[in-house]
């Protein structure tokens, strides 16, 4: 077994440069959810959990890294918003899963253009050559972690393009 490797000076920049773009981005999402009504990132959070579909609570809490008693409270305050509603399992009579309404849907919708148009926002100075690199560095990332969790939507049907093109034409897209 090997002995684990010694982090470069360029090793620990590039993550401190990581962190600081996640702090960019955790700002902006707790701007948009609070602009969209949702309340909170971890309200937003939730949500996003919900989008491929029901779950039971104690998933939400598990993945949530929340108690029991948290996640019930937090469900109940999204149930009473219209966000999400509770339904019976198809697997087993006596649990209980939560989906998201179709109003929670839109929220999150709004959410996810929200934030994308402040962060393009923030982004617009990139010149062309500056996007390049940046887009080659996901690309770089994205195989190095080997997921695309972290560009994936909750709707197929509207980008960071679509909304760089401006709100009305991304609204109609949907």
């Amino acid at each position: 077994m090997s002995s684990p490797r010694t982090p470069t000076d360029d090793d620990i920049a590039l993550a401190e440069g990581l962190f600081g773009a996640i702090q960019l981005f955790k700002s902006v999402a707790m701007r948009a959810a609070q602009a969209c009504e949702l309340g909170s990132l971890e309200r937003t959070g939730l949500l996003f959990r919900l989008k491929a579909g029901p779950c039971r609570a104690g998933w939400l809490a598990q993945h949530a890294k929340l108690s029991p008693s948290a996640i019930t409270e937090t469900v109940e305050a999204l149930e009473r918003d219209g966000f999400v509603r509770r339904e019976q399992d198809p697997l087993d009579r006596r649990a209980v899963r939560v989906a998201l309404t179709a109003d929670g849907r839109r929220h999150l919708q709004r959410f996810e253009h929200a934030a994308a148009v402040a962060l393009a926002e923030r982004l617009a100075p990139l010149t062309p050559s500056q996007r390049q690199r940046i887009n080659q560095a996901f690309s770089d990332l994205r195989e190095v972690i080997g997921t695309t969790d972290f560009t994936t939507s909750s709707h197929a049907d509207i980008t960071l393009r679509a909304t760089a093109r401006g709100h009305k034409e991304a609204q109609s897209a949907r």
